[in-house]
C-alpha cells in the first residue's frame, strides 16, 4: 500500500471470492510420493502439491465476471461450425480481439500449439528459412515439421545470464540482416518474434526492436509474426523501461506491437486468463479463409463457451492496468526475495523466475539431472513442485545452460506463498551439497517421449 495525495494505492487489485483448501502433508507423505512419482515431480498427483510453479499456462483463477459467464446460458451456445458469422460469441469475441490487438480478422482455437500448426502449414515452404529469437520449442518444432530451417537471431545478450540488459528478448539486427543476404529474401519465408522469450527467462522485446525489424522485413517483402502469448508482459515492460513509453498505456503499447506485425499466433492460456484457447490474427483476408477452412478441417475450433469465457477475460484485463502491474510484481517480489542468495536469471523477467542450475549444484553432472534433483529436493521438504519447463534452445544446449523455472500462475497465489518458496530455496541452497543426482531409469512401454523416470543416485 501507499499513500499519496490522491489517497491509498491498492496493493492488490482484487479479492479473493473462493478458495480451494490445501492439505498439510507430512515429510513421510512426500516421500512416498516421489517413490510413486519416479521422482519426476511432474507425475505427483495435484492433491499432494501445495504451490504448484510448474507452469502458469492455463491455471490462473478466474474472476467473478469469468465465473457468470460460465454459469450463464450463452454459454451453452455451441462452436462455428462452417459459419462463423452466425455465431453469437464468435462476433463478440472478434471484436473485442479487433479493438484490442488491431487485426481485422481473427480465428480463435483450442490452445496455441493449434494456432502454430495452422499457421505454419499456411505460411510456411519446404526449403524456407525463418529467422526468430530463441523461439519456443513449440513454435520451432511447428516451423521444422513444415520443411523451414530456424534460425536463432536473437541478441547475444540473451546467453549472458547476469547480463542487466533491458531488453534480451531483441534481434540482433545484423544477424538478420545477414540471415536474409545469405540466403535471400525468396528464401526467407518470415520473420517470427516471440515477445516475452521464455527461454531466455521471461525477458522482452523492446519496440524500438521490433520496428527495425518491420523495416528490414519490409524492404525484403517478407512478412512479420508475433508469438504474442505474452505480450501483456511485454508491454508492461516497454512502459517501466523503453524511452518515450512511461505516459503511454498498456493497450496502447499493445495496439502499437501488433501494428508492426503482419499475423499473429497466440496461446491464451497464459497472459489472457482462460484455461483454453488461442488465437491466430491477420490482416490478410485470404490467410485468413484458408486458415478458418483448415480449423474447420482439423477439429482445432473453439466451443462458444470458451470463446465467451475469453471474450469475458479481455474485459477484466483492459478494464484497468492494475491486474498486469500486479501479475509483474509477484514475480518482481519472488526474484527480489532470492536475488543475491541464489544464482538467477537478470533482470526479473516477467511470468517467472529461471534459476541457473549449473551454478546452483556445481557438484552435479549435466547427466546426473540436476534440475530434477534439485525440483525432487523443493518437493521433499515443502511440497512445492517445480519443473524445468520448455526444453533449452538450441543455442542455449550448446552453451551448457541448464534452468529451473518458477512460473508464477496469475491472481493465484498470496505473498506467504511466494515467501514459503523463497524460505524453501534459501534453505535447498544453503544445504545444496545434500542434493544428489539421479540416473534416467527406462520402463518397458514407455516411448522416448513419455515424462522420465528417475532413481536417486
Amino acid at each position: 500500500m501507499g499513500i499519496s495525495p490522491l489517497g491509498v494505492t491498492f496493493s492488490v487489485p482484487y479479492e479473493i471470492a473462493a478458495v480451494r483448501p490445501l492439505r498439510q502433508t507430512t515429510s513421510a507423505e512426500r516421500d512416498e510420493a516421489l517413490r510413486a512419482a519416479h521422482y519426476n515431480t511432474e507425475l505427483i498427483p495435484q492433491e499432494l502439491i501445495y504451490v504448484d510453479l510448474s507452469t502458469d499456462s492455463g491455471v490462473s483463477s478466474i474472476s467473478t465476471n469469468q465465473l457468470a459467464v460460465l454459469t450463464g446460458a450463452n454459454f451453452a451456445e455451441p462452436g462455428m461450425g462452417l459459419a462463423a458469422e452466425g455465431s453469437r460469441a464468435f462476433a463478440r469475441l472478434a471484436g473485442a480481439v479487433k479493438s484490442i490487438f488491431g487485426f481485422p480478422f481473427v480465428i480463435p482455437v483450442p490452445q496455441g500449439r493449434a494456432a502454430e500448426r495452422i499457421w505454419a502449414k499456411l505460411n510456411v515452404k519446404p526449403g524456407s528459412v525463418v529467422p526468430g529469437n530463441m523461439l519456443f520449442p513449440s513454435t520451432r518444432i511447428h516451423l521444422e515439421m513444415n520443411g523451414a530451417s530456424v534460425i536463432d537471431v536473437i541478441s547475444d545478450a540473451a546467453h549472458d545470464l547476469k547480463s542487466e540488459e533491458s531488453f534480451k528478448g531483441n534481434l540482433d539486427l545484423e544477424k538478420l540482416r545477414a540471415a536474409t543476404a545469405t540466403h535471400g529474401a525468396g528464401k526467407v519465408g518470415c520473420i517470427y518474434v516471440e515477445l516475452g522469450v521464455n527461454g531466455c527467462g521471461g525477458q522482452p522485446v523492446s519496440l524500438a526492436n521490433l520496428k527495425a525489424v518491420r523495416a528490414i522485413a519490409a524492404a525484403e517483402k517478407i512478412p512479420v509474426f508475433l508469438d504474442a502469448c505474452r505480450i501483456l508482459e511485454n508491454s508492461f515492460f516497454i512502459k517501466e523501461r523503453e524511452a518515450g513509453y512511461q505516459n503511454r498505456t498498456i493497450r496502447e503499447i499493445v495496439a502499437e506491437t501488433c501494428a508492426q506485425a503482419d499475423g499473429c499466433t497466440m496461446s491464451a492460456l497464459k497472459d489472457l486468463l482462460v484455461p483454453s484457447g488461442g488465437l491466430i490474427m491477420t490482416r490478410d483476408e485470404a490467410a485468413y479463409r484458408k486458415a478458418a477452412m483448415q480449423c474447420f478441417l482439423d477439429g482445432a475450433q473453439l466451443s462458444g463457451g470458451a470463446m465467451e469465457l475469453l471474450t469475458a477475460a479481455l474485459e477484466d484485463i483492459f478494464a484497468a492496468e492494475s491486474y498486469i502491474s500486479h501479475r509483474v510484481g509477484q514475480v518482481d517480489y519472488l526474484w527480489r526475495r532470492l536475488n543475491g542468495g541464489l544464482p538467477l536469471v537478470h533482470p526479473a523477467g516477467g511470468h517467472g523466475v529461471f534459476i541457473d542450475v549449473k551454478v546452483f549444484l556445481p557438484h552435479l553432472k549435466s547427466e546426473n539431472f540436476p534440475a530434477e534433483a534439485l525440483a525432487a529436493f523443493i518437493y521433499q521438504i515443502a511440497g512445492i513442485r517445480l519443473t524445468k519447463g520448455a526444453p533449452p534452445a538450441p543455442s542455449q544446449s550448446a552453451r551448457g545452460i541448464e534452468l529451473l523455472r518458477l512460473a508464477v500462475p496469475a491472481r493465484k497465489y498470496l505473498r506467504g506463498h511466494l515467501n514459503d518458496v523463497a524460505e524453501a530455496l534459501l534453505y535447498a541452497h544453503a544445504n545444496r551439497n545434500d542434493i544428489r543426482g539421479f540416473r534416467r531409469v527406462e520402463a518397458p512401454g514407455r516411448g522416448k517421449y513419455d515424462p522420465a523416470h528417475f532413481i536417486p543416485l
